[in-house]
């Protein structure tokens, strides 16, 4: 079972070295996470290869524009969070989306 909420709004797109473009933008905890709840994020693509960082930690790679992906990111969840996306390429970022997911 899971349940998915859609990061939609306003990412700031900011230069990073050799070239790349960094996405960020912040979210919150979700607030009613039970003991057997992980949260992920989520997207069906990035626009080009890069990281993925939550609160500046990296938490997964995606090689290249086209893949679905998905990173479990409990562990990291403060009350206010930022979640970034380092790609090489400048084009605008996909739809991202936290998953609560149920274990078992």
């Amino acid at each position: 079972m899971s349940h998915t909420i859609r990061l939609r709004g306003f990412w700031t797109a900011t230069p990073a070295d050799g070239g790349r473009t960094r996405h960020a933008r912040a979210f919150g905890r979700p607030g009613t996470l039970g003991p057997a709840e992980r949260v992920w994020l989520v997207g069906p693509a990035l626009p080009g290869a890069g990281g993925v960082f939550v609160n500046g930690t990296p938490v997964g790679t995606v090689p290249g524009a086209g893949g679905a992906w998905a990173f479990d990111v409990t562990a990291l969840l403060l009350p206010r969070n930022e979640v970034a996306v380092v790609v090489d390429t400048a084009d605008p970022m996909a739809d991202v989306a936290l998953e609560i997911r149920t274990d078992g």
